[in-house]
């Protein structure tokens, strides 16, 4: 092979990686901003499937889907409320047994182990969505 096809050889390597570069971080970027907002807000996410099913299922037209999704935002923050009430009243008796829990397993450690049990249970509680129930560490 001579220097010529060398270069030209190299300079196609070269062409190939940089569009493969590029066409991951592109693809990255993408990804990241549709599922940081699919996941930013999981009500939102659960109104958007059931009114995609509700199309589907009854096969809605586009004016009807569009009616359907104001009647849904309508009573979204109600149903989200009213959600929350019932989870906090509901999930009480789980958090005193939870509570109960920790202060059980807590006895049977030693006192650096009781504070790297407080960090979990910490780091445990700051990933639960908020006003999700917390569930004892298994």
């Amino acid at each position: 092979m001579n220097r010529a096809q060398l270069k030209g050889s190299g300079a196609f390597a070269l062409v190939f990686v940089l569009g493969l570069l590029a066409g991951g971080a592109g693809s990255r970027a993408l990804l990241q901003r549709r599922y940081g907002r699919l996941f930013k807000d999981p009500s939102a996410l659960f109104e958007r499937r059931r009114l995609g099913a509700l199309a589907h299922r009854l096969n809605l037209d586009d004016a009807q889907e569009e009616r359907v999704r104001d009647i849904l935002s309508k009573y979204a923050s109600q149903r989200r409320s009213l959600t929350r009430d019932i989870m906090d009243r509901c999930g009480a008796p789980l958090h005193a047994q939870k509570t109960q829990l920790d202060g059980e397993i807590r006895s049977v450690l030693r006192p650096d182990q009781q504070a790297r049990y407080d960090q979990l249970l910490k780091d445990r509680e700051s990933r639960s969505p908020p006003g999700a129930p917390l569930e004892p560490l298994p």
